[in-house]
């Protein structure tokens, strides 16, 4: 499970200015291959000036929550996820409210958090990075009490999440061909939701909450999401024929999407959605299973993260 570099290289240095202690929670489901590349990208690529790091291995499930809570109380300055937004999801629930750090490295089949944040999908690239990040605070929702960063849904994305939760395979093939089988057998089922009090009843094909704006590969759900305003972005789709979804695609790419007439969106900082029948949910990608209701909170400047500088 664990991996520890005590590097000293510049003891002089080290006594005025004591390197930050890194933890890096790898994601087992990125494969052995990534996990190389994790190692051996760290090495060529981390500043061992500013970090004395670890690597540790998520074993299951709900593991890295455990791990970043053992790692706080260790006295690590920053937690690090490294896979996709279902990794940073699990990290960041140990860290809600707390002065440690979170890190993200993209090393998942979206990795919308990464992205947004700018990152990018290229991990040497993203080690650089995270070498002259700088700490921001953010907000984090909650589903039923549940912690998620970027991004839930009820419907069809909670189908797609359900589906590449039993795929053995990931990355963008899998996730596109989930997204487009998900798409064609989903159902619309009936809606009640409520908006900050204002209520919407119907069928609809989904129904976002979006802390963030992507789910990764640039599709955005919410142009207008913002980490950091305290407010969620709800994105509706009306039930339209399937090709109409279809051919907003360009525009989910381009941040246009609520250009498209079947979209209805809005800013909110409470939701409550109830649906019949019970369909499937998600948080950051990870499934929930079915369920009939579902109230979402955001909880504002809850969680320090670090994002690259930009010029």
């Amino acid at each position: 499970m664990e991996q520890a570099h005590p590097y000293v290289k510049h003891a002089y240095l080290e006594e005025l200015l004591p390197p930050k202690r890194l933890l890096f929670l790898v994601n087992p489901k990125a494969g052995a291959r990534a996990q190389r590349r994790i190692a051996e990208a760290l090495e060529a690529h981390l500043d061992h000036r500013q970090f004395v790091y670890t690597v540790w291995q998520t074993e299951r499930p709900g593991h890295a929550t455990e791990l970043a809570h053992k790692a706080r109380e260790e006295g690590y300055d920053i937690i690090v996820s490294v896979g996709g937004d279902g990794s940073a999801q699990e990290v960041a629930a140990a860290l809600l409210h707390t002065n440690t750090i979170m890190g993200v490295l993209p090393a998942g089949s979206g990795n919308g958090l990464a992205m947004h944040l700018g990152y990018g999908r290229h991990l040497e690239r993203a080690i650089r990075l995270l070498n002259t990040a700088e700490v921001k605070t953010i907000d984090c929702g909650l589903v039923n009490g549940r912690p998620f960063v970027n991004i839930s849904g009820i419907g069809y994305d909670g189908v797609v999440a359900e589906r590449m939760k039993n795929s053995p395979r990931r990355g963008f093939w899998p996730y596109l061909f989930h997204s487009v089988f998900g798409g064609l057998a989903y159902r619309p089922v009936h809606y009640m939701v409520e908006v900050d009090g204002r209520r919407w009843e119907g069928d609809f094909f989904v129904v976002s909450v979006a802390n963030g704006p992507m789910y990764g590969y640039h599709f955005q759900i919410a142009p207008d999401a913002r980490l950091d305003d305290g407010l969620f972005s709800v994105v509706m789709f009306r039930n339209v024929p399937r090709w109409r979804y279809f051919m907003a695609i360009p525009s989910s790419l381009n941040g246009r999407l609520y250009e498209e007439r079947f979209v209805l969106h809005f800013k909110a900082k409470e939701v409550k959605v109830t649906c019949t029948p019970p369909t499937f949910a998600h948080a950051d990608g990870e499934s929930l299973g079915r369920g009939e209701h579902f109230q979402f909170e955001i909880v504002p400047q809850a969680l320090k993260i670090l994002v690259p500088t930009r010029s």
